[in-house]
């Protein structure tokens, strides 16, 4: 499937490895280096994908990547990314908050957590936002469908 033809409501699995892989580099530096202000374009980066459902800079330069390693799209339900990507959103703002408080210990932790959920879907394409969306969110989403619909038959 061409990545023209993914809807808004899908987005290429491909890229969204790439992205966590940028995600892990960016936090790693800015933990190192103590940049609190590369973990706040970090969380600008997500509020792109999980508010405003614009392309980010970073899924941008993901999409680039994964054209020019000649990547087929591969379709990924958006929903539970963007939840992802809103959790993502609050770790690297926390982080970054600590790191630039001089709260160390607890910004490594927050962000080691971040690092470590941008691992997993990196290198094993597991989705730790995805699952607690699932857990969550799609519940009461499918919940609220069924009550809907429930009140158009009667």
């Amino acid at each position: 499937m061409n990545t023209k033809y993914i809807s808004r409501n899908y987005v290429n699995g491909n890229v969204v490895r790439l992205v966590a892989l940028q995600v892990i580099i960016v936090t790693l530096l800015a933990l190192f280096y103590h940049h609190s202000f590369l973990l706040v374009i970090l969380a600008l980066d997500f509020a792109f994908r999980s508010f405003a459902h614009l392309p980010s800079p970073l899924a941008l330069f993901g999409k680039a990547v994964s054209k020019a390693l000649g990547q087929n799209a591969k379709p990924v339900f958006a929903p539970p990314k963007r939840f992802a990507a809103t959790i993502g959103f609050f770790l690297s703002l926390v982080t970054s908050a600590f790191l630039f408080t001089g709260f160390e210990s607890i910004a490594y932790s927050t962000g080691g957590v971040l690092v470590f959920c941008a691992l997993l879907e990196s290198a094993f394409n597991v989705c730790v936002g995805c699952y607690l969306y699932d857990w969550l969110i799609a519940p009461v989403v499918n919940k609220n469908q069924e009550s809907h619909q429930a009140s158009i038959k009667a």
